[in-house]
Formats: C-alpha cells, sequence, structure tokens
C-alpha cells in the first residue's frame, strides 16, 4: 500500500510540474504577443505623427508662397496706384493754371470793357451837358436866323399852305455837315426851308463841338 500510494505522489507531482510549466510558457506567449503588439501599435502611431507633421510642414511652406504672392500683388497695386497719382497731379495742376489764366483774362477784358464804357460815358454826359448849354442859349437865335431867310413859295401862297415844318441838321465849326432832313410839313414848304437853313447857316454862332439840332420852323401867311 506505501508504494501505490508514493508512485501516486509522484506522478501527481511529476503532472503538476508539467502542467505548471505549460501554463506559465503559455502565458509568457501571451505577454510576448502582448509587447509585439503594442511595439506594432507605437510604431503606426509614430509613423502617424510623423506624417502629420510633415504634412503640416507642407502646408506652411504652402503659405508663406501664397502669403509672398499676396505681398507682390499688393506692392504692384501700391506702385500702380503711385503711377496714376504722379500722372494725374500734373493734369489737375494745369487744368487749374488754365482756369486761374481764364479767370485773369477774363478779369481783365472785363476792366477793360469797364473802364471803356465809363469813359464814353464820361465823354457823353460832357457832349450831352455841352449841347444843352449850347441849345438852351442859341436854340432861338437859330430860329430867329432861318425864319428871317425864309422866302414863301408862290405856289404855296396861291395855295394858301400854312403850318411847320420840323427839321434836324448836324452843325459843325466849319457848317453843317450832311444833309438836312425835313421830318414833318408840306411838301412845297420844305423845300424852302431846306433853302433857308443853308443860307442862315453862316450867322449861326460857332460851335466846340459837333451838335445835332433839331427845331421847327413856322409858316403863316399875313
Amino acid at each position: 500500500m506505501s508504494r501505490y500510494f508514493s508512485s501516486f505522489f509522484i506522478t501527481t507531482m511529476l503532472y503538476t510540474a508539467l502542467f505548471g510549466t505549460v501554463f506559465f510558457s503559455f502565458n509568457e506567449f501571451k505577454v510576448v504577443d502582448k509587447k509585439v503588439e503594442e511595439k506594432k501599435i507605437s510604431l503606426n502611431f509614430v509613423n502617424i505623427q510623423k506624417q502629420e507633421k510633415q504634412e503640416k510642414k507642407k502646408i506652411e511652406e504652402k503659405k508663406p508662397k501664397k502669403e509672398a504672392v499676396k505681398k507682390v500683388e499688393k506692392k504692384k497695386e501700391l506702385v500702380k496706384k503711385q503711377e496714376k497719382k504722379t500722372i494725374t497731379k500734373p493734369k489737375k495742376i494745369v487744368k487749374q493754371k488754365h482756369k486761374k489764366e481764364e479767370t485773369t483774362s477774363v478779369k481783365k477784358t472785363v476792366k477793360k470793357v469797364e473802364t471803356k464804357v465809363k469813359k464814353q460815358e464820361v465823354i457823353e454826359k460832357k457832349v450831352y451837358n455841352y449841347e444843352q448849354e449850347f441849345l438852351h442859349k442859341n436854340l432861338l437865335l437859330i430860329q430867329k436866323q432861318i425864319q428871317k431867310h425864309i422866302k414863301y413859295s408862290s405856289r404855296a401862297k396861291k395855295l394858301n399852305i400854312q403850318g411847320e415844318v420840323l427839321v434836324r441838321f448836324r452843325l459843325t465849326s466849319s457848317g453843317i455837315q450832311g444833309d438836312i432832313v425835313t421830318l414833318s410839313g408840306h411838301r412845297l414848304l420844305r423845300k424852302s426851308t431846306i433853302k433857308a437853313i443853308y443860307e442862315a447857316s453862316s450867322y449861326f454862332p460857332k460851335v466846340s463841338k459837333d451838335i445835332t439840332i433839331k427845331l421847327p420852323i413856322v409858316y403863316k401867311l399875313i
């Protein structure tokens, strides 16, 4: 009995030792597999990180190029604007100069015209004043001289023609200038009036300036 018991004990011990060794070896294989898998995973993660870094670098390398292109375009636009400004500025200055010259020339012409008008007004006033004074003093004398030299035509007497003849003529320092104009009156009386004026002109008072005289000559039969 003791032999059987001892052999049974020994065999059980051997089987347990074998089972333990197999179990531990299996666990070690699992641990190794896990480590290998972890290494693979870690390597894959590292590779992914490297790829991401490379892509980031590429993107960052592309960005500066775009920014550089944008900067170059901006510089070109600035240069174009400056060229436009430099080109347009002289035109504005030329226009302003032309405008100033035109305004100055217009002002000069206006001043000249105004001075001429003023001179003419002064001359006309002087002439008008002289004419007024002369006519105020001498118009009746001239009229009387003309009336003295009137000769009634025989035909006008026969037809009993009477009335007034309104005449106008230009009197100068050398005598009557131009034609004597009859403005109203009978045609037979007009002719005798013109003759009387030419005959009486040598008795008119002398003038220093040309004067226009307008007066009526009266015809009456006694």
